[in-house]
C-alpha cells in the first residue's frame, strides 16, 4: 500500500475525514488533498511526524510502501518503552515483568465483569419525510444500543411520510450521527425554521441550499434555501 492508500485506511479506522484530519493534526486541509493531486513524494518530515502521532503508528509504517495496515510498525509509545525496557538490569526486567502480568491478569479478571448495556436517545419529535413537524423541546426516550445501532450513531428519530420512500418508510426509526461536513448527495435530519426535515442534501457553487426528496413523485415537498435568505441550516 501506498502513502494514500494507508491515509485512507487510517482515517477510515478513526472515523474521521480529511477535513476533521486537518483540524485535529493542524495539517492545512490544501496539504492534505495535496497528498491526492499533487502527490506525496516531498511531504514534509514534521507533517508525516503529527500524521504519525495523531495515528499512533511509526514513520516506517507510513513510508513505507511495503507494509500493509495489519502488518504496520509499532507506535512510536510503545517504541518508546521498549527502548526503556532494554536500558534497564536484569533486576529491573524482572519487576517490569511481573507488574505488565499483574496487569494482564488484572485485565482477564475485568473483561470477565458484565458489561452495563448502553443506551441512546430518541426524540419524540418526528422528523417529516413529506410534511413539516415542529422540532419543539427536547423529548425524548433512552432506547438500548444493540448490535443493529451504528457505532457512530448519536441520537435516533422516527421518520413521518413518504418523501423519502422507498428508501426510507414512513414511520421507520433513524439513526443520526451529527457532524459539521456534508458532501452534496448526503441524507441527514435538517432544522429549518423551526421544522425538522429528512432530506438529501445538496449545496451549488453560490451557496443555496436544496433539501430533496428521494421519492421524487413527492418533489412538493423539497425544501430550497437559498444564500440571501439568512436562514440557518442545522
Amino acid at each position: 500500500m501506498n502513502f494514500t492508500q494507508k491515509l485512507d485506511y487510517l482515517m477510515e479506522k478513526q472515523g474521521i475525514t480529511r477535513g476533521g484530519l486537518s483540524r485535529a493534526t493542524g495539517i492545512p486541509y490544501t496539504t492534505i488533498v495535496g497528498f491526492y493531486d499533487k502527490g506525496y513524494e516531498n511531504i514534509k518530515l514534521s507533517n508525516l511526524k503529527k500524521l504519525s502521532e495523531y495515528f499512533k503508528v511509526s514513520l516506517e509504517y507510513l513510508c513505507c510502501e511495503s507494509e500493509r495496515p495489519e502488518e504496520g510498525s509499532i507506535d512510536a509509545q510503545t517504541e518508546e518503552f521498549a527502548a526503556k525496557y532494554a536500558s534497564l538490569a536484569p533486576e529491573g526486567r524482572d519487576i517490569v515483568n511481573a507488574v505488565v502480568d499483574g496487569l494482564i491478569r488484572l485485565s482477564g479478571q475485568t473483561e470477565q465483569t458484565p458489561e452495563q448495556p448502553e443506551y441512546i436517545r430518541e426524540y419524540l419529535t418526528p422528523a417529516a419525510a413529506g410534511y413539516a413537524s415542529p422540532a419543539v423541546g427536547e423529548d425524548y426516550i433512552m432506547i438500548p444500543k444493540s448490535s443493529d445501532v451504528p457505532k457512530n450513531a448519536d441520537f435516533a428519530v422516527r421518520i413521518s411520510g413518504d418523501s423519502m420512500e422507498p428508501y426510507i418508510a414512513d414511520g421507520s426509526r433513524v439513526y443520526v450521527r451529527r457532524t459539521n461536513e456534508l458532501d452534496d448527495g448526503d441524507v441527514g435530519v435538517f432544522f429549518v425554521n423551526g421544522d425538522m426535515k429528512c432530506k438529501q442534501y445538496c449545496e451549488d457553487n453560490f451557496g443555496n441550499i436544496y433539501l430533496l426528496s428521494l421519492n421524487r413523485s413527492r418533489s412538493d415537498a423539497d425544501t430550497v434555501v437559498s444564500a440571501s435568505s439568512g436562514i440557518t441550516v442545522f
